[in-house]
């Protein structure tokens, strides 16, 4: 079964979006997707880097976000970054 690991970076992310309660709802349908299908996400490419990225609307209180993660080999999604989204939500 997939796994849906958190890296210290997005820990640290969240903690300066008010910690994990100010954000559960709005990560609720990402966090459900991800575990569904993270390779419907889009990625992100270049020579340095790759990454998906996953957006979400502004939900009652709680602000749009767009987290950024990775798929591992073991096909495991790991959560490296999360922001509240400024570009068009």
């Amino acid at each position: 079964m997939r796994q849906i690991i958190a890296t210290k970076n997005f820990d640290e992310a969240v903690k300066k979006l008010g910690g994990y309660r100010s954000i559960d709802a709005a990560m609720e349908p990402i966090i459900e997707s991800l575990i569904h299908d993270p390779y419907g996400f889009p990625i992100f490419e270049s020579d340095l880097v790759s990454f998906r990225y996953a957006r979400v609307q502004r939900i009652g209180n709680d602000p749009p976000l767009v987290v950024i993660f990775q798929i591992d080999v073991n096909k495991n999604v790991i959560l490296d970054h999360v922001e509240e989204d400024n570009f068009g939500y």
